[in-house]
C-alpha cells in the first residue's frame, strides 16, 4: 500500500470562462502560460512527491485524457452533483490502495510544492483525520470562498460555503481554498454519508469537516504562504491574474 494518492477535480464546464455559454473545452484545459491549467496542478502534486494521481473528469473528458494519456488515472463524474460526489467517483480506484488521500481542485494551480510538502510534514507529525490548507483574505466576500469556523478553543469545526453563511460568518477572514489530506480509511467510510442540505442541493466535500468534528476527530488547518497561492480560476480575469503569478515565479527561479 502506498502512503499517498491524489484526487484532482477536473470535471467542470467552465461557462464563466466563456461569457456564460457552453465552453468548447473543459475549464481546466484553458491555457495559463502556454500550458493547460490542469497541467500545472498535476505538476504541482508530482513535484511534491505524489505519484498516484486520479483526475475526476466529466465535460469533454476526452480532451483531458488525450493530453495526459497514461500519466494519470481517470474517474468519470457523469452528473455534476457537487465536489463530494466527484470524490466518490474515485473510490473504486483508490479504496484500499493508499493510506492517505490528497484532494484539490484542478483550477487552483498556484499552490507551491513547498507548501504542499509542509502540509504533508505537519499531517505526518500531528496525525489528524483531516489536514487542510487555509487562507486569510483581506476581502473574503470578494473571493467568495467557504469560511473556516472554529470553536472557542480555536479548533477547526466546520466550513460554511459563502452562499450558506450567516451575516456574521461572512465576515470571517479565514477561508477554505480547497486543499485537503484525508486519512483514507475514514474518507471512504464517510464520503457516502454526505447529504444535500444546502443552497445548491449538492454533495459538498466541505461537509466532511463538520462530520469529522461531530465524530470528535482531529482536524488541522495550515495557512498558505501568500494569498496568491489560494487563488482559483473561474473567469478570464482570474486566468490573467494566475498567469501573472506564474510568470513572476518563473522570473524568480531563473
Amino acid at each position: 500500500m502506498e502512503k499517498y494518492s491524489a484526487i484532482i477535480l477536473a470535471a467542470g464546464k467552465g461557462t464563466r470562462m466563456n461569457e456564460g455559454l457552453a465552453s468548447p473545452i473543459p475549464k481546466v484545459m484553458f491555457k495559463a502560460n502556454d500550458k493547460p491549467i490542469i497541467d500545472w496542478s498535476v505538476k504541482l502534486i508530482k513535484d511534491a512527491g505524489i505519484e498516484k494521481v486520479v483526475l475526476v473528469v466529466g465535460y469533454k473528458k476526452e480532451l483531458i485524457e488525450d493530453y495526459f494519456k497514461d500519466q494519470v488515472e481517470y474517474a468519470e463524474q457523469i452528473e455534476q452533483l457537487g465536489t463530494g460526489h466527484a470524490v466518490q467517483q474515485a473510490e473504486a480506484l483508490l479504496k484500499g490502495q493508499t493510506e492517505s488521500v490528497i484532494v484539490f481542485y484542478g483550477d487552483n494551480p498556484l499552490y507551491k510544492p513547498e507548501t504542499v510538502k509542509k502540509l504533508i510534514a505537519i499531517y505526518e507529525q500531528e496525525k489528524p483525520t483531516i489536514a487542510m490548507l487555509s487562507v486569510v483574505f483581506k476581502d473574503p466576500k470578494f473571493w467568495a470562498f467557504g469560511r473556516i469556523t472554529r470553536n472557542k478553543n480555536g479548533e477547526v469545526e466546520g466550513i460554511v460555503e459563502q452562499k450558506d453563511c450567516t451575516a456574521e460568518q461572512l465576515n470571517i477572514a479565514e477561508s477554505n481554498p480547497g486543499f485537503y489530506i484525508f486519512e483514507a480509511r475514514w474518507l471512504w467510510d464517510n464520503i457516502n454519508k454526505l447529504e444535500t442540505n444546502n443552497a445548491q442541493k449538492e454533495y459538498y466535500l466541505t461537509d466532511l469537516v463538520e462530520m469529522a468534528t461531530s465524530q470528535e476527530k482531529y482536524i488541522i488547518a495550515v495557512p498558505v504562504s501568500e494569498e496568491a497561492e489560494a487563488l482559483g480560476i473561474n473567469t478570464p480575469e482570474q486566468l490573467k491574474q494566475a498567469e501573472e503569478v506564474l510568470k513572476s515565479r518563473e522570473q524568480i527561479s531563473n
